[in-house]
């Protein structure tokens, strides 16, 4: 009797854990093929004449852009907490201009069991300006890959806005350059003192033309 109800179960056992096997990796498909999407979607961007902030010459000559391989890894659970009465920061850009932010909130960051942390923004707009982005927080980054496999400005992420403080996914695979890595003309905001991490990110994109 023990034997009979044994094999049954030890079977179920193995099913259910192909079962989870398989849905893990059908996610980790799903998850790929969502940031190769949006990579072409950038790629497609950058070869628009209408779109493109690359000169003509460079447009034309644009294969695709250079990015670390996807890594789930990188997909970090952090905690988010709001900064109540944030600080108002009028932050360099390369233009030697400002922009308004003000600090919305912190992200802690564990690497490596060291606390790391950065500073999630809200942009300020000019009076009676109409974003034709939907609202989200803007993170500039620097990392010891920056000036050497990443852009020397900084990179970028923009994240949706947290209603509380609480845990969130920050994913370094959707980390971006600023136009200003692509050429001249762009007033991009530099990133804060503040927002140097102490470790290489190696995840989302490389330096321009560096395939």
């Amino acid at each position: 009797m023990f034997v009979q109800m044994y094999i049954p179960m030890k079977i179920g056992t193995i099913v259910f854990a192909m079962l989870v096997l398989t849905m893990s990796i059908q996610a980790q498909d799903d998850y790929t093929a969502k940031i190769q999407h949006l990579r072409a979607e950038k790629d497609a961007e950058l070869k628009s004449k209408k779109l493109s902030p690359l000169q003509k010459a460079d447009r034309k000559a644009f294969d695709h852009l250079n990015y670390y391989p996807i890594d789930e890894a990188w997909n970090l659970e952090v905690d988010f907490a709001i900064v109540e009465n944030g600080d108002t920061l009028d932050m360099m850009t390369s233009s030697g201009k400002t922009k308004q932010f003000y600090v919305y909130g912190r992200i802690t960051i564990y690497h490596d069991g060291k606390r790391e942390s950065l500073f999630a923004y809200n942009r300020i707009w000019p009076e009676g300006y109409v974003s034709e982005y939907p609202p989200s927080l803007f993170i500039p980054f620097k990392d010891h890959t920056t000036g050497n496999e990443t852009y020397g400005g900084g990179r970028y992420l923009d994240i949706d806005i947290p209603a509380e403080s609480g845990l969130i996914n920050l994913d370094f695979n959707l980390c971006y350059n600023p136009y200003c890595a692509y050429g001249d003309g762009f007033s991009c905001p530099l990133p804060p003192e503040a927002n140097d991490l102490d470790f290489e990110v190696k995840a989302g994109e490389k330096n321009y033309g560096e395939h």
